[in-house]
């Protein structure tokens, strides 16, 4: 699948959808993905969207690879903030269209600064794999002056703006909360967001409404700083598919209803910078449920970097995957969760010099999206 993308001052170049391997957030035993899926390697190009990989859909419910889905400039506008009406709270966040197919779109990373198959609009093409040869379509011109410009800035060095987005999962679920009021543990993470805080980070929060709601004046707090941006991890942070590992299965049939009241209770507890993003719990998804919550008119964000903090005490070790696995681009998945993630912290203060230091430019994912389509 070609994805087109209008060039903007910045030199982004193409912009990578997903459809059914999504690199995502938690269940109780940490964020993790889809038992049985396979998330694209961070190095190679996404697939392309709509291949209906899991779903359990028969062929039409898969779609052609053509014409299924174009990034034109002209993006979706959220409408204005209430509890009736989905998407965000205000106009500034520019939104995919959905597919003609009817799914929510899927983000997975931004576009691939000085990659020449990206430049190419080849994005969505799968990795060669080795000892396989592709047969290669003639080029036409317009083709052949992006690849020869593509090679140029490769060989100059000049890789232009690097960027890259950090997201973290605040997720909690009924039965987490009931465990922590048992217990005395602890969902929140009050040292990362200081931490972020401290060395000037924009980050982007996906929230369950369920975390909201119980620690109402963090989520008001984050929500009021324009350093975050704050988007929907549903309400009761159920699965939206039935193999997402330990996440209990949200039916069908409560999905949407689940997304806009995790919207509701999100906006309930204070939070302005309210995005339309959704991310879908344990980063499982499939056909059934895009099309189940495509009247929320959201764009799904996934992530191409899955930090390994759920459960990881070791903050060098998280650290240095995220590191290794980042390239311009990329959109992580972290949390926010002192109890289920407790080295996350310490990895960001690792992780954050480095970026800078490499020429990273962090962003909020609404930027990414906002520079791919043209909305600059």
């Amino acid at each position: 699948m070609t994805v087109s993308v209008r060039r903007t001052a910045r030199p982004l170049t193409a912009l990578a959808l997903v459809a059914a391997a999504a690199a995502g957030c938690a269940g109780p035993g940490g964020d993790t993905t889809r038992a049985g899926a396979s998330p694209a390697a961070p190095s190679s190009p996404a697939a392309s969207e709509g291949s209906g990989e899991g779903s359990g859909e028969g062929p039409e419910e898969k779609t052609s690879g053509k014409g299924d889905f174009s990034a034109s400039p002209r993006s979706s506008v959220s409408r204005p903030e209430g509890d009736g009406r989905d998407a965000s709270s205000s106009g500034r966040y520019a939104t995919l269209p959905a597919s003609i197919s009817g799914r929510v779109p899927v983000f997975r990373h931004g576009p691939r600064t000085g990659d020449p198959r990206a430049a190419a609009g080849e994005a969505g093409k799968p990795e060669e794999k080795p000892g396989e040869q592709e047969e290669k379509p003639e080029e036409d011109g317009e083709n052949r002056e992006n690849r020869e410009n593509a090679e140029k800035t490769e060989k100059s060095g000049d890789k232009g703006d690097k960027v890259v987005a950090l997201t973290f999962d605040a997720a909690l679920s009924a039965e987490d909360r009931e465990r922590a009021e048992e217990d005395g543990e602890r969902h929140d993470n009050p040292g990362l967001v200081s931490a972020l805080r401290r060395e000037k980070v924009p980050a982007t929060v996906f929230m369950s409404g369920l975390w909201a709601q119980t620690y109402e004046q963090q989520a008001r707090s984050i929500g009021s700083d324009d350093l975050f941006e704050v988007g929907n991890l549903s309400h009761s942070h159920r699965a939206f598919t039935s193999d997402c590992r330990d996440l209990p299965v949200l039916a069908p049939g409560k999905q949407l209803a689940d997304v806009r009241k995790g919207q509701k209770a999100i906006r309930a507890a204070g939070v302005k910078n309210l995005t339309p993003y959704f991310r879908f719990p344990g980063g499982c998804f499939d056909d059934r449920s895009r099309r189940a919550i495509a009247p929320a008119e959201v764009t799904a964000v996934a992530g191409d970097v899955v930090a390994p903090d759920a459960g990881e005490k070791d903050p060098k070790k998280v650290a240095e995957r995220v590191l290794k696995d980042i390239r311009p681009g990329s959109v992580v998945v972290m949390h926010c969760d002192r109890e289920k993630a407790p080295a996350t912290e310490k990895a960001v203060r690792r992780i954050v010099p480095e970026l800078r230091e490499r020429g990273y430019r962090i962003v909020h994912v609404s930027e990414m999206i906002a520079s791919a389509m043209g909305r600059d």
